[in-house]
Order: structure tokens, then sequence, then C-alpha cells
């Protein structure tokens, strides 16, 4: 339960993290992606690469920290953004999520035997590169499926769902490249040690 509470905490506060990066990125528009405001979305969605990244190194505990900040992002971040029935639409993410890593361990690409509460090893930036595409592509189909189905005004369409795999992959790749640069910077100012010198 310790274990519990303590992933809960840091999921959540490290996805609300991303959250408020993302949305200040989103409303500033860096590189003009999105002039007019005609559609809502982004195509750099850097919660994507929070839920990816917490579900592959905490597993199923994430899950429930997670779903969290996907109300509470949305609710108290950018209120507006979101249409009606998102909250429902961020089960599909989060079942893409779950489903992508699933898929990995058990195509047997990560190593270890097939289990759902089993950690996977993603010392190997390919494999949470995979993780991160399957999910992206569910989560077009998943997410637009569910939020149409609960609000009669949206409709999806394949660029809708291009759109929202496209932003999927560049955010969680941006998300993931991010850290690695920070953490290796860290690492090799000596402002933290690595646990392979430990």
């Amino acid at each position: 339960m310790k274990h519990f509470i303590k992933v809960s905490i840091t999921v959540y506060v490290f996805s609300m993290f991303v959250w408020s990066i993302w949305s200040y990125l989103q409303v500033v528009d860096l590189f003009n992606l999105n002039p007019e405001r005609e559609w809502l979305g982004s195509i750099c969605y850097l919660p994507h690469g929070s839920r990816v990244l917490m579900v592959c190194f905490f597993g199923y505990y994430a899950i429930p920290a997670l779903y969290l900040a996907e109300i509470t992002g949305p609710a108290l971040i950018d209120p507006l953004g979101y249409v009606d029935g998102w909250n429902y639409g961020a089960v599909g993410s989060l079942i893409a999520v779950a489903i992508a890593v699933e898929l990995v361990k058990w195509s047997r690409i990560a190593p270890g035997k097939f289990s759902l509460f089993k950690p996977v090893s993603f010392k190997n930036y390919k494999y949470l590169f995979l993780v991160i595409v399957i999910s992206a592509l569910l989560n077009g189909v998943l997410a637009n499926l569910i939020v149409s189905l609960v609000n009669s005004s949206v409709i999806v369409d394949v660029s809708t769902v291009f759109r929202f795999t496209i932003g999927d992959i560049i955010g969680a790749c941006t998300l993931v490249a991010a850290l690695w640069i920070i953490f290796t910077t860290l690492v090799d100012t000596r402002l933290i040690v690595s646990p392979e010198e430990e």
C-alpha cells in the first residue's frame, strides 16, 4: 500500500507538471502550427508521453493517478479546451497504453514472461518507442471513438485520428528526448550519480 501511494503521488505530480508545460506551449503556439485555432488538439501532445512513461516504468499502479491527472489536468489548466465526454475518452487513452505495453510483452520483444502485473524492461529505447507508436495508433481510434459515442457533436474522421496519432508520437518522443537530455546532463555534471557507477 505504501508503494502504491508513493507511485500515485509521483505519477500525479509528474503528469500535472507535464500537463502545465504542454498547456503553456499550446497557448503560446511557438511554431504557429494552429494559427486560426480551427481545431482542438495538439501536434505535439506531451501528456501522451507521460502516460507511456508512467505505465512502462511504474506498471499498472500508475493508472489511477494517471486517470486523475487526465481529469484534473484539463479541468484545472484548460477547462474550455476539451469537449464534453473527454473523461470517458481518457479511459480509452489509458487502455491504449496498457494494450500497447501488453502487446510488446506478449510478442516477447521485451524480455520477460507475459504478466499483467510484471514490470516491463525498457532499458533499450526501441521497446519504449514501439509502445509509443502502438499506443498512439490505438489512442487515435479509441479515444475519438469513445468521445464520439458519448458526445454526438463530435464526428470521428480519418484526419482527426491521424492528427491524434502524429501528435501523440511527436509529443511522447519530445518528452522522452527532453528527459534523456536532462538526466544525462545531470549525470555528466555529477549532480546526480548514475546507478551503474555505484
